[in-house]
């Protein structure tokens, strides 16, 4: 055993408050780790004990056999499609996560995003920038209250969707193959068995899924058709569960009135994307999250888990419960 604080990676502009956390239990490095609190030294993955990263870098067999010292991986956030978690695991790292931390800054952005699409808010904003002071159909919405939105998926995220969604009048759905109906109903949501069930009725389509091979376009022409002409998808989940062409050909026959995207097939998303140029589509750089208390939240509870497991703890999050007796030690 060493004396020397174990080393910490990072690909996460850490939240201040999860620098204190870490601050003298940990040598940290890794792009924006301010200066104040960079190793000297500085060192990459490969020879770290521990990493909290997020959504931009893939973590394969690869990459953990490039890191033999490491014993933790933490992903900020729910979602870790990026970590490979079975190779985690047989390579003994401990793959972690976050996911209480995103649930009230997600839900918001998802309410947000159907307001915007809804009301047509970037386009009048665009319009009284560039001196159209005009009242048209380019800026005509809806209203939602009396609408009925559609959930797939019925997690953490989505159960506090169907709450917000609720108080402004909305008849609320939901559709989750892994949630018991009743809890559904007791949500304050009418539980479909199907997904065709749930898009049938879905004025506004909001997707609240991990992806998986299950759920990879999950939402393409065939799902999109069965939509009422004139709904709204919403998509804060992840980009691939969406057909984008499908989606693109939706809006442009008017079935779609139009999306609210935040995840999307390949990010960064080209420039020149049709969906994220469309006049009908509010477009925005996976920041659902993406607020002051939800990285806290987020960063905070990564800094605790990985000083949990580099302590000898099992982490709360440990995604593969499974793999803590075969750890890298």
């Amino acid at each position: 055993m060493t004396n020397s604080p174990p080393l910490l990676w990072t690909d996460v502009p850490l939240h201040g408050d999860a620098l204190a956390v870490l601050q003298g239990r940990v040598l940290l490095s890794g792009p924006g780790v301010p200066a104040a609190h960079m190793a000297n030294p500085a060192f990459e993955f490969e020879t770290a004990d521990a990493a909290i990263v997020g959504t931009r870098l893939l973590y394969d067999a690869g990459a953990f056999a490039r890191a033999p010292r490491l014993k933790v991986i933490a992903r900020t956030g729910i979602g870790y499609d990026n970590i490979d978690v079975p190779a985690a695991s047989a390579a003994g790292v401990c793959a972690v996560n976050t996911p209480d931390a995103p649930t009230e800054s997600a839900a918001e952005f998802a309410i947000a995003l159907m307001f915007a699409v809804a009301r047509r808010i970037a386009a009048a904003d665009h319009n009284s920038k560039t001196g159209q002071w005009t009242r048209d159909p380019t800026v005509m919405g809806f209203d939602l209250a009396g609408k009925t939105l559609g959930l797939v998926g019925f997690g953490r995220i989505a159960r506090r969707v169907a709450e917000m969604a609720r108080a402004i009048r909305l008849h609320v759905c939901g559709f989750d193959p892994f949630v018991a109906g009743s809890a559904i109903t007791e949500a304050g949501a009418v539980a479909c068995d199907t997904l065709p069930e749930l898009l049938v009725r879905a004025h506004v389509l909001s997707l609240h899924v991990p992806l998986t091979a299950t759920t990879h376009r999950l939402i393409g022409a065939k799902q999109l058709a069965l939509l009422p002409r004139g709904a709204v998808l919403i998509n804060t989940a992840r980009g691939p569960l969406i057909d984008e062409v499908a989606v693109l050909a939706a809006i442009e026959s008017g079935h779609l009135a139009g999306a609210g995207i935040d995840v999307w097939e390949k990010e960064p998303a080209a420039p020149n994307h049709p969906l994220l140029r469309h006049p009908k589509v509010v477009a925005t750089p996976h920041i659902a999250s993406y607020t002051n208390e939800g990285s806290r939240r987020s960063h905070v509870a990564a800094a605790e888990h990985v000083l949990a497991t580099l302590a000898g703890a099992p982490p709360a999050t440990l995604i593969d419960p499974t793999m803590w007796p075969r750890r890298r030690t």
